[in-house]
Protein backbone atom coordinates (compact mmCIF):
# COMPACT_ATOMS: atom_id res chain seq x y z
CA UNK A 1 0.00 0.00 0.00
CA UNK A 2 2.80 2.24 1.18
CA UNK A 3 3.88 1.88 -2.64
CA UNK A 4 1.16 2.94 -4.41
CA UNK A 5 0.47 6.04 -2.31
CA UNK A 6 3.89 7.10 -2.99
CA UNK A 7 3.60 6.41 -6.59
CA UNK A 8 0.55 8.56 -7.17
CA UNK A 9 2.12 11.45 -4.73
CA UNK A 10 5.18 11.45 -7.21
CA UNK A 11 2.68 11.44 -10.36
CA UNK A 12 0.87 13.99 -9.43
CA UNK A 13 3.11 16.30 -7.94
CA UNK A 14 5.61 15.38 -11.38
CA UNK A 15 2.86 16.52 -13.94
CA UNK A 16 2.45 12.62 -14.65
CA UNK A 17 -1.13 12.80 -13.46
CA UNK A 18 -2.16 16.73 -14.59
CA UNK A 19 -5.78 17.95 -15.31
CA UNK A 20 -7.70 18.91 -11.80
CA UNK A 21 -10.15 16.55 -12.78
CA UNK A 22 -7.65 13.64 -13.56
CA UNK A 23 -6.25 14.51 -10.09
CA UNK A 24 -9.15 14.38 -8.25
CA UNK A 25 -10.06 11.35 -9.47
CA UNK A 26 -6.88 9.80 -9.32
CA UNK A 27 -7.53 11.11 -5.18
CA UNK A 28 -10.52 9.41 -4.47
CA UNK A 29 -9.41 6.26 -6.27
CA UNK A 30 -6.24 5.93 -4.03
CA UNK A 31 -8.51 6.53 -0.99
CA UNK A 32 -10.66 3.83 -1.96
CA UNK A 33 -7.77 1.30 -2.27
CA UNK A 34 -6.87 2.66 0.94
CA UNK A 35 -10.30 1.81 2.48
CA UNK A 36 -10.20 -1.56 0.80
CA UNK A 37 -6.62 -2.51 1.99
CA UNK A 38 -7.14 -1.00 5.64
CA UNK A 39 -7.40 -3.37 8.68
CA UNK A 40 -11.02 -2.28 10.54
CA UNK A 41 -10.36 -3.36 14.21
CA UNK A 42 -9.39 0.06 15.29
CA UNK A 43 -12.14 2.37 13.90
CA UNK A 44 -10.63 5.53 15.35
CA UNK A 45 -7.33 5.40 14.37
CA UNK A 46 -8.60 3.73 10.46
CA UNK A 47 -10.48 7.59 10.64
CA UNK A 48 -7.55 9.64 12.05
CA UNK A 49 -5.14 8.00 9.21
CA UNK A 50 -7.63 8.34 6.51
CA UNK A 51 -7.81 12.22 7.02
CA UNK A 52 -4.40 12.44 7.25
CA UNK A 53 -3.70 10.90 3.70
CA UNK A 54 -6.76 13.10 2.53
CA UNK A 55 -5.06 15.86 3.50
CA UNK A 56 -2.20 15.29 2.57
CA UNK A 57 -3.21 14.26 -1.03
CA UNK A 58 -5.22 17.35 -1.78
CA UNK A 59 -2.16 19.35 -0.60
CA UNK A 60 0.50 18.15 -3.20
CA UNK A 61 -0.51 20.62 -5.38
CA UNK A 62 -1.28 24.53 -3.90
CA UNK A 63 -3.54 25.40 -6.77
CA UNK A 64 -5.93 22.53 -7.08
CA UNK A 65 -9.06 23.10 -4.91
CA UNK A 66 -11.14 20.88 -6.43
CA UNK A 67 -9.24 18.40 -4.87
CA UNK A 68 -8.85 20.43 -1.63
CA UNK A 69 -12.82 20.65 -1.38
CA UNK A 70 -13.10 16.84 -1.43
CA UNK A 71 -11.48 17.02 2.04
CA UNK A 72 -13.94 19.72 3.00
CA UNK A 73 -16.71 17.67 1.80
CA UNK A 74 -16.07 14.79 3.66
CA UNK A 75 -15.14 16.14 6.84
CA UNK A 76 -18.85 18.17 6.55
CA UNK A 77 -20.46 14.69 6.63
CA UNK A 78 -22.34 14.36 9.83
CA UNK A 79 -22.47 10.16 9.76
CA UNK A 80 -18.65 10.50 9.41
CA UNK A 81 -17.50 12.12 12.45
CA UNK A 82 -17.99 8.91 14.75
CA UNK A 83 -16.87 5.17 14.75
CA UNK A 84 -20.43 3.57 13.82
CA UNK A 85 -20.74 2.54 10.05
CA UNK A 86 -17.61 5.10 9.66
CA UNK A 87 -16.11 2.37 6.38
CA UNK A 88 -19.48 2.38 4.54
CA UNK A 89 -20.37 5.73 4.96
CA UNK A 90 -16.77 7.05 4.12
CA UNK A 91 -17.22 4.51 0.90
CA UNK A 92 -20.84 5.87 0.04
CA UNK A 93 -19.24 10.08 0.42
CA UNK A 94 -16.52 8.83 -1.88
CA UNK A 95 -18.80 8.12 -4.81
CA UNK A 96 -20.72 10.87 -4.00
CA UNK A 97 -17.81 13.21 -5.12
CA UNK A 98 -16.82 11.30 -7.86
CA UNK A 99 -20.36 11.66 -8.97
CA UNK A 100 -20.89 14.69 -8.45
CA UNK A 101 -17.55 15.21 -11.03
CA UNK A 102 -18.65 12.74 -13.48
CA UNK A 103 -22.54 13.90 -13.48
CA UNK A 104 -20.66 17.76 -13.35
CA UNK A 105 -18.75 17.43 -16.54
CA UNK A 106 -21.44 15.97 -18.56
CA UNK A 107 -23.66 19.19 -17.97
CA UNK A 108 -20.37 21.53 -18.48
CA UNK A 109 -19.73 19.65 -21.74
CA UNK A 110 -23.80 20.12 -22.46
CA UNK A 111 -23.23 24.14 -21.52
CA UNK A 112 -20.25 24.47 -23.49
CA UNK A 113 -21.96 23.30 -27.19
CA UNK A 114 -24.47 26.25 -26.19
CA UNK A 115 -21.63 28.75 -25.97
CA UNK A 116 -19.30 27.90 -28.53
CA UNK A 117 -21.19 26.29 -31.13
CA UNK A 118 -21.31 29.36 -33.21
CA UNK A 119 -17.75 30.06 -33.92
CA UNK A 120 -16.00 28.70 -36.11
CA UNK A 121 -11.82 29.80 -35.46
CA UNK A 122 -11.41 28.62 -31.71
CA UNK A 123 -8.45 29.25 -29.13
CA UNK A 124 -7.68 27.13 -26.75
CA UNK A 125 -4.90 27.02 -24.12
CA UNK A 126 -3.05 24.34 -21.86
CA UNK A 127 -4.64 21.22 -21.68
CA UNK A 128 -8.54 20.94 -20.10
CA UNK A 129 -10.17 17.15 -20.66
CA UNK A 130 -13.89 19.25 -20.36
CA UNK A 131 -12.86 21.68 -22.95
CA UNK A 132 -11.87 18.97 -25.06
CA UNK A 133 -14.76 17.12 -24.75
CA UNK A 134 -16.70 20.37 -25.77
CA UNK A 135 -14.51 20.71 -28.88
CA UNK A 136 -15.13 17.00 -29.83
CA UNK A 137 -19.06 17.72 -29.19
CA UNK A 138 -19.16 20.77 -30.85
CA UNK A 139 -17.42 18.84 -33.76
CA UNK A 140 -20.43 16.17 -34.25
CA UNK A 141 -22.50 19.16 -35.33
CA UNK A 142 -20.33 21.15 -37.42
CA UNK A 143 -17.19 20.40 -39.29
CA UNK A 144 -16.28 23.08 -40.22
CA UNK A 145 -14.42 24.38 -37.04
CA UNK A 146 -10.73 25.44 -36.94
CA UNK A 147 -8.95 24.84 -33.65
CA UNK A 148 -5.73 26.63 -32.05
CA UNK A 149 -3.78 25.97 -30.16
CA UNK A 150 -0.65 26.91 -28.33
CA UNK A 151 2.13 24.89 -26.84
CA UNK A 152 1.90 26.40 -23.19
CA UNK A 153 5.24 25.84 -22.20
CA UNK A 154 7.61 24.97 -20.38
CA UNK A 155 5.94 21.70 -20.49
CA UNK A 156 3.86 22.00 -23.77
CA UNK A 157 0.50 20.38 -22.21
CA UNK A 158 -1.18 22.34 -25.60
CA UNK A 159 0.70 19.33 -27.09
CA UNK A 160 -1.47 16.75 -25.37
CA UNK A 161 -4.38 18.86 -26.41
CA UNK A 162 -3.26 18.85 -30.34
CA UNK A 163 -2.67 15.32 -30.55
CA UNK A 164 -6.82 14.41 -28.36
CA UNK A 165 -8.50 16.52 -30.94
CA UNK A 166 -6.13 15.10 -34.01
CA UNK A 167 -7.16 11.78 -33.50
CA UNK A 168 -11.33 12.90 -33.37
CA UNK A 169 -10.42 14.26 -37.33
CA UNK A 170 -11.07 17.93 -36.28
CA UNK A 171 -8.86 20.55 -37.80
CA UNK A 172 -5.90 21.81 -35.21
CA UNK A 173 -2.78 24.53 -35.59
CA UNK A 174 -0.38 24.67 -32.99
CA UNK A 175 1.18 27.80 -32.24
CA UNK A 176 3.53 29.00 -29.97
CA UNK A 177 2.55 30.62 -26.65
CA UNK A 178 3.98 34.10 -27.95
CA UNK A 179 1.66 34.35 -31.44
CA UNK A 180 -1.65 33.94 -29.11
CA UNK A 181 -1.78 37.66 -28.66
CA UNK A 182 -1.16 38.73 -32.18
CA UNK A 183 -3.56 35.90 -33.63
CA UNK A 184 -6.37 37.04 -31.52
CA UNK A 185 -5.81 40.63 -33.28
CA UNK A 186 -7.65 41.28 -36.21
CA UNK A 187 -3.83 42.11 -37.65
CA UNK A 188 -3.23 38.53 -37.83
CA UNK A 189 -5.58 38.47 -41.30
CA UNK A 190 -9.52 38.19 -41.68
CA UNK A 191 -9.15 34.13 -42.12
CA UNK A 192 -6.63 33.09 -39.07
CA UNK A 193 -8.70 36.00 -36.12
CA UNK A 194 -10.03 34.07 -33.57
CA UNK A 195 -13.86 34.30 -32.80
CA UNK A 196 -13.66 32.60 -29.62
CA UNK A 197 -11.46 31.64 -26.90
CA UNK A 198 -12.07 28.81 -24.62
CA UNK A 199 -10.19 27.51 -21.68
CA UNK A 200 -10.35 25.71 -18.32
CA UNK A 201 -9.36 26.54 -14.78
CA UNK A 202 -7.75 25.44 -12.03
CA UNK A 203 -9.56 27.50 -9.37
CA UNK A 204 -12.17 29.85 -8.89
CA UNK A 205 -12.16 32.37 -7.16
CA UNK A 206 -14.32 34.53 -4.08
CA UNK A 207 -15.14 37.87 -6.70
CA UNK A 208 -15.32 35.47 -9.77
CA UNK A 209 -11.86 35.78 -11.24
CA UNK A 210 -9.83 32.53 -12.14
CA UNK A 211 -6.82 30.85 -11.90
CA UNK A 212 -5.55 28.87 -14.71
CA UNK A 213 -2.34 27.99 -16.61
CA UNK A 214 0.05 30.35 -16.97
CA UNK A 215 -0.30 32.38 -20.25
CA UNK A 216 -4.24 32.71 -19.35
CA UNK A 217 -4.28 36.27 -18.40
CA UNK A 218 -2.08 37.55 -21.83
CA UNK A 219 -4.59 35.68 -24.09
CA UNK A 220 -7.87 36.85 -22.40
CA UNK A 221 -6.53 40.40 -21.79
CA UNK A 222 -5.70 40.35 -25.95
CA UNK A 223 -9.73 39.07 -25.82
CA UNK A 224 -10.80 41.88 -23.80
CA UNK A 225 -9.04 44.63 -25.80
CA UNK A 226 -9.87 43.04 -28.90
CA UNK A 227 -13.89 42.31 -27.92
CA UNK A 228 -13.43 38.33 -28.34
CA UNK A 229 -15.37 36.44 -26.29
CA UNK A 230 -13.18 34.70 -23.17
CA UNK A 231 -15.31 31.89 -22.14
CA UNK A 232 -13.84 29.30 -19.18
CA UNK A 233 -14.85 25.91 -18.67
CA UNK A 234 -15.09 24.29 -15.17
CA UNK A 235 -16.65 23.37 -12.52
CA UNK A 236 -17.97 25.66 -9.17
CA UNK A 237 -16.16 22.24 -7.22
CA UNK A 238 -13.11 24.58 -7.73
CA UNK A 239 -14.24 27.66 -5.89
CA UNK A 240 -11.06 28.62 -3.83
CA UNK A 241 -13.37 28.44 -0.19
CA UNK A 242 -10.63 29.56 1.88
CA UNK A 243 -9.53 32.30 -0.80
CA UNK A 244 -6.08 31.87 0.19
CA UNK A 245 -4.21 29.78 -2.86
CA UNK A 246 -1.48 31.07 -4.23
CA UNK A 247 0.36 30.74 -7.24
CA UNK A 248 2.89 28.07 -7.65
CA UNK A 249 6.12 28.78 -8.85
CA UNK A 250 7.68 25.52 -10.57
CA UNK A 251 11.28 24.35 -10.60
CA UNK A 252 13.99 26.59 -13.10
CA UNK A 253 15.25 23.18 -14.95
CA UNK A 254 11.51 22.84 -16.35
CA UNK A 255 12.55 26.20 -18.01
CA UNK A 256 16.38 25.94 -18.97
CA UNK A 257 17.92 22.54 -18.17
CA UNK A 258 21.61 23.09 -17.50
CA UNK A 259 21.07 26.72 -17.25
CA UNK A 260 24.51 28.88 -17.73
CA UNK A 261 25.84 30.25 -13.91
CA UNK A 262 24.10 32.86 -12.66
CA UNK A 263 21.04 32.83 -14.51
CA UNK A 264 17.81 33.43 -12.42
CA UNK A 265 14.82 31.90 -13.78
CA UNK A 266 11.39 32.89 -12.90
CA UNK A 267 9.08 30.14 -13.66
CA UNK A 268 5.15 30.84 -12.73
CA UNK A 269 2.86 27.56 -13.18
CA UNK A 270 -0.19 29.66 -12.93
CA UNK A 271 -1.31 32.95 -13.32
CA UNK A 272 -4.45 34.93 -12.59
CA UNK A 273 -7.38 36.49 -14.83
CA UNK A 274 -9.41 39.34 -13.45
CA UNK A 275 -13.40 39.00 -13.01
CA UNK A 276 -13.82 41.94 -16.11
CA UNK A 277 -12.04 39.93 -18.91
CA UNK A 278 -14.36 36.56 -18.58
CA UNK A 279 -17.54 36.68 -20.70
CA UNK A 280 -18.85 33.60 -18.72
CA UNK A 281 -18.10 30.51 -16.95
CA UNK A 282 -19.56 27.73 -17.95
CA UNK A 283 -20.36 25.20 -15.22
CA UNK A 284 -22.58 22.34 -13.93
CA UNK A 285 -25.79 25.40 -13.54
CA UNK A 286 -25.57 26.92 -16.99
CA UNK A 287 -23.50 29.94 -18.52
CA UNK A 288 -23.08 32.43 -15.59
CA UNK A 289 -21.45 35.48 -15.20
CA UNK A 290 -18.38 35.95 -13.08
CA UNK A 291 -19.96 37.89 -10.68
CA UNK A 292 -22.91 35.71 -10.12
CA UNK A 293 -19.98 32.67 -9.08
CA UNK A 294 -20.87 33.22 -5.01
CA UNK A 295 -24.74 33.25 -5.28
CA UNK A 296 -24.30 30.09 -7.31
CA UNK A 297 -21.90 28.35 -4.92
CA UNK A 298 -24.24 29.29 -2.14
CA UNK A 299 -27.36 27.44 -3.47
CA UNK A 300 -25.53 24.35 -5.05
CA UNK A 301 -22.68 23.38 -2.49
CA UNK A 302 -24.08 25.36 0.75
CA UNK A 303 -20.85 22.95 2.85
CA UNK A 304 -18.26 25.46 0.52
Amino acid sequence: MKNKIKKVKLDIKNLKIQGATNIVLAIISLLQFFLKKASPKNIQQLRKNFFKLTKELVNIRPTEPYAQNLYFFLKNKDNLKNKDNFIPNIKNALLEYQNYILQNEKKIITNGVKAIKKYNNILTHCHSSTVVKIIQAVYKRKKNIRIFADETRPLFQGRLTVKNLIKSGIKVTQITDSASGFLISPYSGKDLMIDVVIVGADAIKPDGSIINKIGTYDIAASCYLNKIPFFVATSLLKYDKKNNIKIEIRSAEEVWPNKPLGVEILNFAFDRVPAKFITGIICETGIIKPQQVNAQVRKRYPWL
